[in-house]
């Protein structure tokens, strides 16, 4: 099982669209998710931080099917608008125990 752990910035004043968004997440991107081969997904948001946890397989070949899926376009459109456009940081899993 692979995990990963990623940080984006919410633009300054959309800290309540981001949690009204997610309060309402599309049934059909969580079932495209699951298709790719997404086990898990967790987001944490403080203040403007988000915290992003993902596990799966193999989270390349996941992603790579997902982000040619239809729903995951509209989702990425649908949250433009929200996060401030630095892009992702990716954390490396440098301790794990279940």
């Amino acid at each position: 099982m692979q995990r990963r752990t990623s940080l984006l910035r919410v633009r300054e004043g959309k800290e309540e669209e981001y949690r009204r968004v997610h309060t309402a997440v599309w049934p059909e991107l969580v079932e495209a998710a699951r298709r790719a081969g997404i086990r898990n997904q967790s987001c944490f948001l403080s203040g403007r931080d988000v915290i992003v946890y993902e596990e799966a397989t193999d989270l390349q070949t996941a992603y790579t099917h997902l982000l040619t899926t239809d729903v995951k376009k509209r989702w990425d459109e649908a949250m433009s608008g929200i996060f401030d456009g630095a892009g992702a940081r990716l954390f490396d899993e440098v301790f794990h125990f279940d």
